[in-house]
C-alpha cells in the first residue's frame, strides 16, 4: 500500500483479512460474552456488537469495490465507484465516536444511546402519521412499525415517558462543541478532534458535497477530477487514472485504522480472553503503523491505552 509520493509500501495481505476476522471474532465476543462484563443494561452488548458489525460491513464494502480483480476484470466498474464510497470512512469515524462515548460511562451512556434512538424513531413515526395518516395503507404500516418499536422498548425495560424525555444523542460535531467539566470527557473530545483535522476532514466535506472536498486531494490530483475526467484536456486525463492507486490505498488504510481503533477500544474495556484477541490486535497495529495516520493515533492514544489495559501478545487462549 502507498499513501503519498515519498510513499511507504504496505502489503494489504498483512492486515486486510486479519483485521476482518479479528472484527468478526470481537463481534461474537461482545454479543455472546459481553453481558455482565461492563456496568449497564444487557442490551449494551447488543448495541455495541451491532455497531461493530456495521463498521465491518463498511470495511468489507470498501475493499470489495476496490479489489484488483474487480477493478481490472469487471467491465462495469468505474473509478468513480471507489471515489464515491470514500465518505463511508466518515461513517467509521462516527462508529468510533459512538462506541467510545458509550464506553466512557456504559451504565449511563448505554441507555441514553438506545433511548435517544427510540425517541427519534417514535417522533418520525408521529410526523409521518400526521402527514399520511388519512391514507389507510400508510396508517396500517405506521401502526405496525409503532408496535414493533414499543415491543423493543418493553424488551429493553424502557418506559415510554423516559424515552420521550431523553435528549437527542449528540452528533460528533455537536459533541466536540460541548463544554465539559470532566477531565476524562475533555480528553475524549481532544482525541476525537483528530478526526476533524487535515486529511480526515475531507470525508465529512465530501459527504456534504462541499466545494473544498472536490478541490482537495488524496494523491496527485483534486478529488473532483475523477468525476470530470472526460471534460479535462486530453493530456491531463492519464494523470487522473494513474493517481487512483495512491488515492484508493490511502483511504483503505485509513478505514482499516479506524476499524482497528474500535476493536481496540472494545477489548480495552471488555478484556476478553481466548481467540488470541490481544495478540491479533497487536499484529494488525504493527502492520498499519507505517501509515502516518495510524502512527499518530497509536502514539496519541493507543500505545498508552494498550499498556494500561495490558493488551499485549501474550494471550494464548
Amino acid at each position: 500500500m502507498t499513501t503519498h509520493e515519498e510513499r511507504v509500501v504496505i502489503d494489504a495481505k498483512t492486515f486486510q483479512e486479519p483485521l476482518r476476522t479479528l472484527g468478526e471474532a470481537m463481534t461474537e465476543k461482545v454479543f455472546r460474552e459481553g453481558v455482565g462484563r461492563l456496568a449497564g443494561p444487557r442490551y449494551l452488548a447488543e448495541d455495541l456488537s451491532m455497531m461493530l458489525r456495521y463498521a465491518l460491513g463498511i470495511y468489507h464494502l470498501l475493499f470489495y469495490l476496490n479489489a484488483d480483480e474487480r477493478r481490472k476484470g469487471d467491465c462495469y466498474w468505474h473509478v468513480v465507484d471507489g471515489v464515491s464510497a470514500m465518505p463511508l470512512v466518515r461513517s467509521l469515524i462516527d462508529c468510533l465516536y459512538n462506541t467510545t462515548a458509550i464506553l466512557l460511562d456504559p451504565e449511563q451512556k448505554g441507555p441514553a444511546y438506545r433511548r435517544s434512538g427510540l425517541r427519534r424513531t417514535l417522533e418520525d413515526l408521529n410526523e409521518d402519521l400526521g402527514k399520511y395518516g388519512d391514507q389507510l395503507e400508510w396508517a396500517a404500516y405506521l401502526e405496525q412499525r409503532r408496535e414493533g418499536v414499543e415491543m423493543l422498548m418493553c424488551r429493553s425495560g424502557l418506559a415510554s415517558e423516559d424515552v420521550m424525555k431523553e435528549p437527542m444523542w449528540p452528533t460528533l460535531g455537536t459533541y466536540l462543541r460541548m463544554k465539559q467539566e470532566s477531565k476524562i470527557v475533555s480528553e475524549h473530545q481532544g482525541f476525537l478532534k483528530t478526526f476533524t483535522h487535515l486529511n480526515w476532514r475531507q470525508y465529512s466535506a465530501l459527504s456534504h458535497g462541499a466545494y473544498e472536498a472536490f478541490i482537495g486531494s488524496l494523491g496527485h490530483v483534486p478529488v473532483g477530477s475523477y468525476y470530470v475526467t472526460d471534460l479535462l484536456p486530453h493530456e491531463d486525463r492519464p494523470k487522473v487514472d494513474e493517481s487512483y492507486e495512491v488515492f484508493v490505498t490511502t483511504h483503505l488504510g485509513r478505514a482499516a485504522t479506524v476499524l482497528l481503533c474500535i476493536i481496540t477500544e472494545l477489548q480495552a474495556h471488555y478484556r476478553f480472553e481466548g481467540a488470541n484477541i490481544d495478540e491479533r490486535i497487536c499484529k494488525v497495529w504493527n502492520a498499519l503503523l507505517p501509515l502516518d495516520e495510524a502512527k499518530e493515533l497509536y502514539d496519541g492514544r493507543y500505545r498508552k491505552l494498550m499498556q494500561e489495559r495490558k493488551i499485549s501478545p501474550r494471550d494464548q487462549g
